[in-house]
């Protein structure tokens, strides 16, 4: 240890239960940084889409003004809502994407992505229950009494 992370004396226990509570907070972080990167692609992703289409939005005014004809304006209408559906199809499968690496990465739900296992399960066991003693019939008779 350098000098710098040992604690003082006078601190007591206190100390050791702090660097036991970062180091753990230490490792969730670690672990949970796949995750984390996931999401952070995920909202990239949204927010180059958003970027998209906000900027082909605002092209429509440049672009209507350079029209002279109707048949111009219907194009430029064509070609604006068949680039969206292009980006919207593009964008759909980039945030697929995003998603599914998020899905599989090991940790993610408790088991390893595409996992055969089964989940596990807490059983409580009973004992079985006794069976009744099988209850004697009293053997008839072709006596009666009168």
């Amino acid at each position: 240890m350098s000098g710098n992370e040992r604690s003082d004396p006078n601190s007591g226990p206190v100390v050791n239960l702090a660097q036991a509570y970062f180091s753990n907070l230490d490792t969730l972080m670690k672990a949970s940084e796949p995750a984390l990167k996931g999401v952070g692609r995920w909202n990239l992703e949204v927010a180059s889409f958003v970027a998209r289409r906000a900027q082909a939005w605002l092209e429509i005014p440049a672009r209507l003004g350079r029209c002279k004809t109707p048949q111009d304006i219907l194009s430029e209408q064509l070609r604006f809502w068949q680039m969206a559906a292009a980006q919207y199809a593009d964008g759909s499968h980039r945030l697929t994407a995003a998603l599914g690496a998020c899905a599989m990465m090991p940790g993610f739900n408790g088991a390893l992505a595409f996992s055969t296992a089964a989940p596990v399960r807490d059983y409580i066991t009973f004992p079985e229950p006794k069976e009744a003693a099988e209850k004697v019939e009293p053997k008839r008779s072709d006596r009666r009494a009168a």
